[in-house]
């Protein structure tokens, strides 16, 4: 970044690296990646230090951005965010001084004196104010209807211009910030104060030159531009005004480094976040297309003009336009990898650059954690939240405070088998509502607490068919809810995890966090010592839920979609049926298609575990016959399989620990799968699952994603 901005080590100006224009710098990701904090360590990084703008402000008021109801010319929400960015790069930054806007200042003006004004203010003052401004406007607008000359309209112009600004509040409220800036501009153009005054003669001619089909010249002929929005369409008009005020903005930053300095200034740095918001992606495209064409068709010649340095953030995965390079896109800590060459067009997709949000991983989870962390929580840590900093932290948080006890914590008493239910189940540090960290980790991944609960069967659900034969809990839910989380899951920044086998089955809730998050949570509801006293009607909500689920498939076949047979056994083994399971897994190994028998295997296998305490008020048949075994009693193979599906049943959450040696002798995943009589000859798939499953799980990847050589590789 400092290469890009053109500053040094000292804080001084240099050169910056990309004096044609650099990349705007994207960074995609899931919700709590650590977006929002990387767009925060920018801004803190470098202002004070040189011109810096982040939008949206962490201070907002609501009544500021919203903005009033968007029929103006002037009230829509992006035109107040590029508002809020020129308040900002308007500040004084330490040794270089302050930044002028008169060509954004100057087209602002134009656009509000001629706005539409509210209805009457309530109070005396602001009434009488209200008639005497529209009275100016009236005063103006025959000017220019009759076609006055300039001096004629600059006259008319002076008084209305500087009654605005102590309106601009009442007229556009989210322009509120501007009213310093705007209070100095109608002061030294148009003399505020009562004297003298002229516009910036370079920021006129700008307009004239951008205003080509319209007669005339300087305000008069940007104030006829504006009288001519006034008869389109008001989106249309709007959408003509927010792209020329984008471009006025960016051309007053690159006059302002035309002028002589006593020292080179660092470009400006605007920062976005949130730009997958209606208001975030229409202020990034309006940027987008004024630096993509703020040399106009002379850039492809080696135009030089300043561009500001601009990083954004957002939900989502790289366009679909995204360029060939951004396929394999870096991550957000890569950055001097990049090897830019500004383009000679005036694509903008062309001028983007998508990178991944940061992943927090293991070493520096630990490093949080401290010394007195039990082995194998920093990767508990990474695993559940996925590397997205906005989840590890409630984790990270919540065990330091827990570690904090020492003796009397309850993260060093567990075995390691416990560790993860025990981190979901610990308070949460801080004043958080919730009781639990898991709590806090759903509701930061849906912010609309009133899906939660709605969206449980949908996670038991493993397609979308399945759903509407599901229990509510608590009864149906609200008209509208339904629509409301099929648009919630249909988001794009959530990341989509294929199960293993041919084809890659999905589930309804894709995204594996949130999908487990979601169970973790019903189970919790569902088990006897949550519910208390309703305890037998909570763990009869969980058999209704899964006996539904799996009455919709066939414990025979398979469906067309090839899960019909896997999915009736994963949800038998939620129900707490390991015998069954077994049994039916023994017969469906003698079927002899290996790749297709792990992936059904792990399909089975990646069923949420009963809630505690089910398998005694729920308890299994008893006897439960097996067709593939020769005898009675279970053969060799069938006692392996079993261990083999509790092993890999126990693995199949993001909150279960791997702690086998996955070189040792005494590797069980190794040893089970060895020990199922295979031909290895004839069985690539089984061979390859016992070389590489032991050390997919040490990894951090669990069922019913650990890979599967298909036939013929």
């Amino acid at each position: 970044m400092p290469r890009a901005v053109g500053l040094d080590a000292r804080g001084r100006g240099v050169a910056p690296a990309y004096p044609r224009g650099g990349p705007v710098l994207r960074i995609y990701g899931g919700r709590g990646t650590g977006k929002t904090s990387v767009c925060q360590r920018l801004h803190d990084t470098y202002v004070n230090r040189l011109h810096v703008a982040k939008w949206p402000r962490r201070d907002a008021d609501p009544a500021l951005s919203a903005s009033g109801p968007q029929t103006g010319l002037i009230a829509a929400r992006p035109l107040a965010a590029l508002a809020w960015l020129v308040h900002e790069l308007n500040a004084p930054a330490g040794r270089f001084g302050r930044m002028e806007f008169p060509r954004f200042t100057y087209g602002l003006l134009a656009a509000a004196t001629l706005e539409d004004v509210p209805q009457s203010r309530d109070d005396d003052a602001g009434a009488m104010r209200q008639r005497h401004f529209v009275q100016l406007q009236r005063s103006l607008e025959e000017a220019l209807d009759d076609n006055a000359d300039g001096a004629s309209v600059r006259a008319r112009f002076k008084p209305l211009a500087q009654q605005l600004v102590p309106l601009l509040g009442w007229i556009a409220p989210g322009l509120t910030p501007l009213t310093g800036l705007l209070q100095q501009v109608v002061g030294d153009a148009f003399g505020g104060g009562g004297g003298g005054g002229q516009p910036d003669a370079a920021a006129v001619r700008w307009w004239d030159g951008q205003l080509d089909g319209i007669a005339g010249a300087g305000i008069g002929k940007l104030l006829d531009y504006v009288m001519g929005l006034r008869q389109q369409l008001p989106a249309q008009a709007r959408n003509d005004l927010e792209q020329r005020l984008a471009a006025a903005f960016l051309a007053d930053m690159d006059a302002h480094y035309d002028r002589r300095h006593l020292r080179i200034w660092p470009l400006p740095l605007i920062i976005l976040d949130d730009t997958h918001t209606p208001t975030g992606e229409r202020l990034l495209s309006l940027l987008l297309t004024a630096y993509a064409q703020a040399a106009g068709h002379n850039n492809a010649q080696g135009g030089r003009v300043r561009r500001p340095v601009i990083v954004c953030a957002g939900l989502g995965p790289p366009s679909r336009a995204a360029s060939v390079r951004d396929r394999m896109p870096l991550e957000a800590a890569e950055i001097d990898q990049l090897d830019w060459r500004s383009p000679d067009t005036q694509d903008v997709n062309a001028w983007q650059v998508w990178l991944r949000a940061p992943a927090m991983e293991a070493g520096g989870i630990a490093t949080a954690l401290g010394n007195r962390a039990p082995r194998g929580l920093p990767n508990l840590i990474e695993q559940i939240s996925a590397g997205r900093g906005g989840l590890a932290w409630p984790l990270i948080t919540a065990a330091q405070e827990d570690l904090r006890l020492r003796g009397s914590g309850r993260l060093n008493q567990c075995t390691p088998h416990e560790l993860g239910p025990t981190l979901l189940a610990l308070p949460p540090a801080g004043t958080a509502g919730e009781r639990h960290v898991a709590d806090v980790l759903l509701h930061f991944l849906v912010p609309d607490r009133g899906l939660i609960e709605p969206l449980l069967p949908w996670a038991v659900a493993l397609r979308l068919d399945d759903v509407a034969d599901l229990p509510a809990p608590g009864g149906a839910p609200p008209d509208g809810v339904e629509g409301r989380i099929r648009d919630f899951l249909r988001e794009e920044h959530w990341s989509r995890s294929r199960w293993a086998g041919e084809g890659g089955f999905v589930p309804v809730v894709a995204d594996r966090v949130l999908r487990e998050l979601l169970l973790h949570r019903l189970r919790t509801r569902c088990s006897p010592e949550a519910a208390g006293p309703d305890a037998e009607e909570a763990l009869t909500y969980w058999t209704r839920l899964h006996t539904a689920a799996r009455g919709r498939y066939s414990a025979f076949a398979h469906d067309r979609e090839g899960v019909g047979r896997s999915a009736y056994l994963h949800h038998s083994l939620a129900l707490g049926e390991r015998a069954a399971v077994v049994a039916a897994l023994h017969a469906m190994f003698e079927e002899g298609d290996r790749p297709r028998w792990l992936a059904d295997l792990q399909f089975i296998c990646a069923a949420p575990r009963p809630p505690d305490g089910y398998a005694r008020r729920r308890p299994e048949p008893p006897d439960v016959p097996c067709t593939a075994c020769r005898g009675p009693q279970p053969d060799a193979r069938h006692s392996v399989l079993g261990h083999l599906v509790d092993l890999l049943w126990s693995q199949s959450t993001l909150a279960s620990l791997y702690t086998d040696d996955p070189e040792g002798p005494n590797n069980r995943l190794r040893s089970f799968l060895g020990n199922i009589e295979i031909a290895y000859d004839d069985d690539a798939a089984t061979v390859n699952a016992t070389a590489l499953w032991p050390h997919e799980l040490a990894g951090g990847r669990r069922v019913p994603q650990l890979p599967i050589t298909e036939r013929g590789h």
